[in-house]
């Protein structure tokens, strides 16, 4: 029988792993060299700020990233902490924020600390929680508004969802994608509304119009709010929507976007569960790119390559975890495995209907949600064992000795060891060299 951990473990557990994966972020960051994405990411956030100009990065997404880019810029000047701050503190963020909503989700503080272990780990969160672009923001702001949500439902008291839906805004006005858990979460809040009002029913539709203005008009006012830049330039409100209708289809067609220098091939999200995934983003370092004396620069050492890839001890459970979670909800009645199934379908089907291509970075907008339902299946088998404990151990040690290479590949020092070196070239950066 294994006994429920007491908050305070459970909560000192956390904060070790909190500071452990800060530690794995920061880690040799100063020596990864500064890529394209981040050189652009700050001047996005100045053109933004200072002129309302959307670009060159990126101009198609909303502008949420520019703005809190340009307030770190302006605080800790043009360095590391300026440019990587804000992804490096939400990344490290987002690991005892999934260690709490797990627990809240699953009833188990053990789950939650198994998430946290498995989000901290990862290869691709490691990798943009150290870059300056804001894919790890899809992450942060709805696991934040859904753990604000589960408070107001514990607790009924409205400033938790007054501050769930102001988080989502933060999520739309960094990628659209924070639509969708924005989405089930206000229908799991009107379902609830509507069977917990005993009232009659003008009481009812009250509520549910009460529930509605904060879940859908105050995060479209925090989303238009991170536009004023652009007004400043003289731009009116009538404008707006035609703006919106530009970034939207540039959005959903990539038209803007030319082919990728480099093999690429894991832009179908189909396959992020199904097989080992991988993000590729190889870069010329800036300080090699100018050759001196005429000589061309050695490529080994003039490119770096930063791998996102995907652990299959973790990804490849994810789909029988989501079924595991969407059988336990029908068969139990239990809403919160429903609420964790829909956050994950809402957020990934989209991605693998879409007809452009959808890389592996995206993944970070439903990998909350796939990391807990993986936590909460670990768990599960692992009880069924004499001794869980043990058999919880096993795995989390392979998964460890599988993210150990992963990590290295993911702060971009592949290139550095000979056997890895020719495997990346061979299989990622042949297009590239020539």
């Amino acid at each position: 029988m294994n006994r429920e951990l007491s908050r305070s473990t459970t909560f000192r557990l956390l904060l070790c792993g909190t500071l452990g994966v800060l530690f794995l972020n920061c880690f040799l960051l100063a020596s990864q060299p500064v890529s394209e994405d981040d050189f652009f990411v700050a001047i996005s956030a100045i053109n933004y700020m200072e002129s309302g100009q959307l670009g060159p990065t990126m101009w198609n997404h909303p502008c949420l990233r520019n703005i809190l880019v340009y307030g770190a810029l302006r605080m800790f000047g043009s360095g590391i902490i300026g440019v990587k701050g804000v992804t490096l503190l939400l990344g490290t963020l987002c690991t005892p924020l999934i260690g709490v909503v797990a627990r809240r989700l699953s009833g188990s503080s053990r789950v939650g600390l198994i998430a946290a272990l498995l989000w901290g780990g990862d290869a691709l969160v490691i990798d943009f929680s150290r870059q300056g672009i804001n894919d790890i923001y899809l992450a942060f702001f709805p696991l934040l508004a859904i753990y604000l949500y589960l408070r107001f439902r514990d607790s009924g008291r409205q400033g938790w969802l007054i501050g769930s839906a102001i988080s989502f805004g933060l999520g739309l006005a960094s990628k659209w994608s924070g639509l969708f858990p924005l989405a089930v979460t206000s229908l799991f809040l009107a379902v609830e509304t509507w069977r917990n009002t005993h009232d009659i029913l003008r009481i009812k539709l009250l509520r549910l119009l009460h529930g509605a203005v904060i879940m859908l008009l105050l995060p479209f006012m925090v989303y238009l709010l991170t536009f004023i830049p652009w007004f400043g330039r003289g731009y009116s409100l009538a404008e707006w929507p035609a703006l919106q209708k530009s970034m939207f289809l540039e959005t959903s067609q990539h038209v803007g976007y030319h082919p990728k220098q480099w093999d690429d091939r894991d832009h179908d999200a189909y396959k992020w569960f199904i097989m080992p995934s991988v993000f590729v983003d190889p870069f010329m370092n800036m300080d090699s790119s100018d050759p001196q004396d005429g000589k061309v620069p050695d490529f080994n050492k003039a490119v770096t390559v930063v791998l996102g890839y995907a652990n299959p001890l973790v990804w490849l459970l994810v789909l029988p975890a989501i079924l595991f979670q969407i059988r336990r909800g029908m068969r139990e009645r239990d809403e919160q495995s429903l609420y964790l199934a829909c956050l994950f379908l809402a957020s990934y089907l989209p991605l693998v209907c879409s007809p452009r291509p959808i890389w592996l970075n995206t993944a970070l907008s439903v990998l909350p949600y796939a990391i807990i339902a993986v936590a909460a299946l670990v768990w599960q088998v692992a009880q069924r064992f004499r001794n869980s404990s043990r058999a919880l151990g096993v795995y989390v040690v392979l998964v460890v000795l599988v993210a150990s290479p992963l990590y290295l590949l993911a702060i971009g020092k592949g290139m550095r060891i000979p056997l890895l070196r020719e495997l990346l070239v061979e299989q990622y950066l042949v297009q590239f060299k020539k």
